[in-house]
């Protein structure tokens, strides 16, 4: 977070936290249905090239996604740890 300890009250800045959390977990749950949309593209799939295209993006977007979860974990963990009068 780009903001200085004098940027605005705590209340503030765990409501951001908060709205920033529930953003994050929005774009998760985006990205997995659509790991599940190329998995099921993936399974129907015949022509190798493609198919090998496909693994790559769902390896990629499956790194992406545990990154994400990671980041995500850890506001959860900050918003608990600082946040649990506000």
């Amino acid at each position: 977070m780009a903001t200085t300890p004098h940027a605005g009250s705590s209340t503030d800045i765990c409501a951001q936290m908060r709205h920033d959390a529930e953003l994050g977990k929005k774009e998760l749950k985006d990205e997995r249905k659509k790991l599940s949309a190329l998995k099921l593209k993936l399974m129907h799939e015949t022509d190798p090239i493609k198919a090998q295209q496909l693994r790559e993006e769902i390896e990629a977007l499956e790194n992406g996604i545990k990154s994400d979860e990671a980041q995500l974990q850890a506001l959860l963990e900050d918003i608990s740890a600082n946040c649990s009068g506000h």
